[in-house]
């Protein structure tokens, strides 16, 4: 344990974190060509020019298209075998490649004939990526001839039918096998969409960030797209049947540091105009001289947006605040068409001039409000700078709004630039249940503004409450839930004990109605389904364990907490430090000082302060797991592994441990994985490696 403590480093900059976070994600492609040699040969790998997949489900029966260009790159005419694993109990329902007139036949090998041909393509190219795969059926077809510094487009196409559990169903798009391809794909794409006679609720990816769209109950559109990337983990969907209002899906994962859960609660498709919650929205709008020329525009522009966009039984007031603050109106206002006209030409007489006086604008905000009411209350506060006129001590700001804060409204804070006090809107957000977006000097306000609008602009259920029977909960996240809105879902983590079966109940408010909704009788997964959730939940506690340090102060037990959960998971924070390579520590050490500056010192504005509070933010929102792209770190399901000294090592391995070694490629080597099937997935990072399964400790030596 020592030794693994000594590779935590105190204080890397969170500017680790921004620069690796940015990296594109590597992605793998599915299917691939392995070419034939002649004796005395070298063919460089085959390129993937694109890959394009379109799913369509219906019922649960999922139809999987794909479309692909593999590049040629050999100044000859080459021969080549065409692999795509095939997921379990999936049939190839049509292939497409020709060779002249002539349509190119394949053949699909259950598992045992397919672990086979797995296994020769690992003993002759010395590459264990396809241990992964060993257990899955295959489809194989000849490729000859693949034109010389040409290209050769394969489609392929099966058919499966996907499994229920509970209401949840998952899809899975094998998308690893990104080492037979020598470049990055210039452009991989993935759209599914999914139909139903049950409603579609809860739709999620813990692998990729994708677009939902729902185009009716029992209809949804999933997308994913990037470019020049590697590919390097299986897409991954779950969506949830129900025919309830809101949906609740339950997720778990146990292993030896106890049960980590999910919980997903979406509200029912809602087409246009059906009713929502009447709300009620004040817009705070900073308008000092700092805020002058295109950031007011911006502004401007969004608060705009913002009025054309109330529904009509809402009510709002805008505060315009400096050195001073004015008002449009003394209360709140029905957003009427002629009160939106007159809020507009008052938006548009703004001028930017004076000092900064956030105590008051929050105050005279928060006294428009009404307590008790049915309506929940927003406040979306923009500003581009450090309290400088009026109050301006932190902590009473912090206390004034406290105490004018009666209504229990939820706080938006937009800081705009660098010269923001990150600590005050930071404790303003979160002492009120809201959350801070920054926008950086390079960045679009109007958008960032509207486009979070948008997700709040249709309350379905306020003040949600959520308790479980059957389990014990703890560190549970995000600690304040957010209110339910139209189009928007609740992914709530957390570790768990208990044997279950697990009920849980969502509780909150519609209007002054109280509505309660239960999911019943939820049976503990004993698989490793779910072996995302470790991670995702790693990635949240850190997040809110940095958020303490920086508006708390420095704590060792803290920092020390940090620094295990990042090893163990190979989440870059401000407190963990990773082997990476030079070119990666260069480009880590120029955006050192400022970020370093930031946390050690307590500094509240400047960009250290805003790149420390946006990465903050992003581990306490994100709903994937945080993984980087650096070639010392590799990811395998619930698993990190560190290249040290040439080996790939586990991040659960205690140096010093005793260990069962294995020569890799031996007949050893291949019995072991059909005793212990689940260490395939493992033994793929490398010939060499280290890696700890079922409490004991594996080296494989080449």
């Amino acid at each position: 344990m020592k030794s693994r403590e000594r590779t935590i480093k105190s204080l890397i900059n969170l500017g680790v974190l921004a620069v690796l976070l940015a990296a594109a994600p590597m992605l793998r492609a599915d299917g691939f060509i392995i070419p034939s040699p002649r004796p005395g040969q070298d063919i460089p790998p085959l390129s993937v020019k694109y890959h394009h997949v379109t799913v369509e489900i219906v019922d649960q029966v999922a139809k999987t298209s794909v479309d692909q260009v593999f590049v040629n790159h050999f100044g000859r005419d080459i021969e080549g075998t065409y692999i795509f694993p095939v997921p379990e109990g999936a049939s190839v329902s049509e292939f497409a490649m020709y060779i002249g007139n002539e349509r190119v036949k394949g053949e699909i090998l259950d598992s045992r004939e397919a672990r086979r041909v797995y296994e020769d393509i690992v003993r002759r190219m010395r590459d264990p990526g396809l241990l992964e795969y060993i257990g899955r059926n295959l489809f194989r077809a000849r490729v000859f001839p693949i034109p010389a510094n040409g290209e050769k487009r394969v489609q392929i196409s099966y058919t499966e039918v996907l499994k229920s559990d509970g209401g949840l169903v998952k899809y899975l798009y094998p998308l690893n096998t990104e080492r037979f391809s020598r470049d990055p794909l210039e452009d991989v794409s993935i759209s599914v969409r999914i139909e139903s006679r049950t409603p579609i609720l809860n739709v999620y990816s813990p692998s990729h960030k994708v677009s939902v769209r729902k185009d009716g109950p029992g209809r949804a559109r999933v997308g994913y797209e990037d470019k020049r990337v590697r590919p390097d983990k299986d897409f991954l969907v779950y969506y949830s049947l129900s025919k309830d209002d809101v949906g609740l899906s339950f997720l778990n994962w146990e292993g030896p540091d106890g049960g980590v859960f999910m919980l997903l609660a979406s509200p029912r498709f809602a087409a246009t105009g059906e009713r929502v919650v009447n709300k009620t929205i004040v817009l705070v709008l900073d308008s000092s001289g700092s805020m002058s020329g295109a950031k007011m525009h911006q502004a401007k522009e969004a608060v705009r947006f913002i009025l054309n966009h109330l529904d009509r039984r809402d009510e709002f007031t805008l505060i315009d605040f400096d050195d001073g603050v004015t008002a449009f109106s003394e209360t709140l206002v029905p957003a009427t068409a002629e009160n939106i006209g007159r809020a507009l030409k008052f938006v548009e007489a703004i001028e930017d001039t004076g000092g900064t006086n956030i105590n008051d604008a929050l105050l005279a905000a928060l006294a428009r409000l009404r307590t008790g009411g049915e309506r929940p209350n927003y406040v979306l506060f923009l500003t581009d700078g450090l309290p400088t006129a009026g109050t301006t001590e932190t902590a009473d700001i912090l206390r004034n709004i406290q105490k004018a804060n009666d209504a229990r409204a939820r706080v938006f804070v937009f800081g705009v630039g660098n010269d923001v006090n990150t600590e005050l809107l930071d404790r303003i957000s979160t002492d009120h249940r809201g959350t801070s977006v920054y926008i950086g000097e390079d960045e679009n306000l109007e958008v960032a503004v509207s486009s979070f609008y948008e997700k709040i602009s249709s309350p379905l259920l306020s003040d949600l409450a959520v308790t479980f029977r059957g389990i014990e909960t703890s560190q549970v996240y995000p600690r304040s839930l957010p209110d339910l809105f139209k189009g928007s879902q609740l992914v709530l983590v957390g570790k768990y004990r208990g044997k279950g079966p697990v009920s849980v109940a969502l509780t909150g408010k519609s209007g002054r109605e109280e509505k309660r909704f239960v999911l019943e009788g939820r049976v503990i997964a004993k698989d490793d389904s779910f072996n995302f959730l470790p991670r995702l939940w790693a990635t949240r506690r850190i997040g809110y364990l940095i958020e303490e340090i920086r508006l708390q102060g420095s704590n060792q037990e803290l920092v020390d907490e940090i620094g295990r959960l990042g090893l163990k998971y190979g989440i870059v924070t401000p407190y963990t430090s990773f082997l990476v390579t030079e070119k990666e520590a260069q480009a880590l050490d120029a955006a050192a000082p400022a970020a370093r500056e930031a946390i050690v010192g307590g500094v509240v504005g400047g960009v250290g302060a805003v790149r420390v509070a946006k990465a903050t933010q992003a581990f306490k929102l994100e709903d994937r797991a945080a993984q980087v792209a650096s070639e010392r770190i590799l990811y395998k399901d619930d698993k990190t592994f560190y290249f040290k000294d040439g080996v790939w090592t586990d991040s659960e391995y205690e140096e010093g441990a005793p260990v069962t070694e294995f020569k890799f490629n031996s007949d050893a080597f291949y019995k072991l994985i059909v005793e212990k099937p689940g260490l395939a997935k493992y033994l793929s990072a490398g010939n060499k490696l280290v890696v700890v399964f079922e409490g004991v400790s594996y080296r494989i030596v080449d």
